[in-house]
């Protein structure tokens, strides 16, 4: 809810509903999850979230600006072993990219698995799978502000102690703003949900490639925006 570029984005509607809902919608349809949690910050600044939560969708309330700390005590309430994370702002994602990170997971022996940090699959579609003892580790060590903001950058900058495995799409559709952090982006999202929604509410990465083929200026709605990197990511300059 305090977002500095786009202050109250989750709760922007989207064809009829908020952004927040939108996502849980697309997140509940991932396969063979055993529960979906949503770790909102505490403050009275974010209770008009608690009101959206659907039935089914189990709420922990934790730190507002350590969210690793948060995220790690939701995953401890949740009694998990596995825990697959993506932040609350995607309302574009696909539950079967999703879905083939937990499978990617499951079948190699890594503790962490994402979708490939600089190219592959669009912003937007991030997913992240890792064990519980790598979250329990980095909420035991980690002491960057960073890596206290963004949950899993002590796992990632330590490959030669956690092993990763990141899923990497060709083409390379990186480029693709489908995450919602500005005006520009919201303008993007909601004109994509305007045009598809009402065909397929449940629309993927399939539908979003034939409307940008189709309507390729759509995606100039955002393109200006700048993604912020993280120091350290694989593959990158930083």
């Amino acid at each position: 809810m305090t977002s500095s570029r786009l202050p109250g984005k989750i709760l922007l509607p989207l064809s009829g509903a908020p952004l927040l809902q939108r996502m849980l919608e697309r997140v509940a349809r991932i396969n063979n999850l055993d529960a979906v949690w949503l770790a909102i910050p505490e403050g009275e600044d974010h209770d008009t979230i608690v009101d959206l939560v659907p039935t089914g969708v189990k709420l922990f309330r934790g730190s507002e600006t350590d969210v690793l700390d948060r995220t790690f005590k939701a995953a401890k309430q949740a009694n998990a072993s596995v825990v697959m994370r993506m932040t609350s702002d995607c309302p574009m994602i696909d539950p079967t990219v999703s879905g083939e990170i937990l499978t990617a997971f499951r079948n190699s022996p890594v503790v962490y698995a994402r979708t490939a940090f600089t190219r592959g699959y669009p912003h937007g579609f991030d997913t992240e799978v890792f064990t519980m003892d790598a979250l329990a580790a980095a909420y035991e060590e980690a002491t960057s502000d960073d890596e206290r903001e963004h949950v899993t950058p002590f796992i990632w900058r330590q490959p030669e102690r956690f092993a990763a495995l990141e899923v990497d799409h060709y083409p390379n559709f990186r480029h693709w703003r489908l995450t919602v952090d500005t005006p520009e982006d919201y303008q993007l999202a909601k004109q994509v949900f305007d045009i598809l929604f009402s065909q397929n509410p449940n629309f993927g990465f399939k539908e979003l490639r034939a409307l940008f083929t189709a309507q390729p200026e759509l995606l100039e709605i955002n393109a200006n925006t700048a993604q912020p990197i993280l120091a350290g990511i694989p593959g990158s300059n930083s």
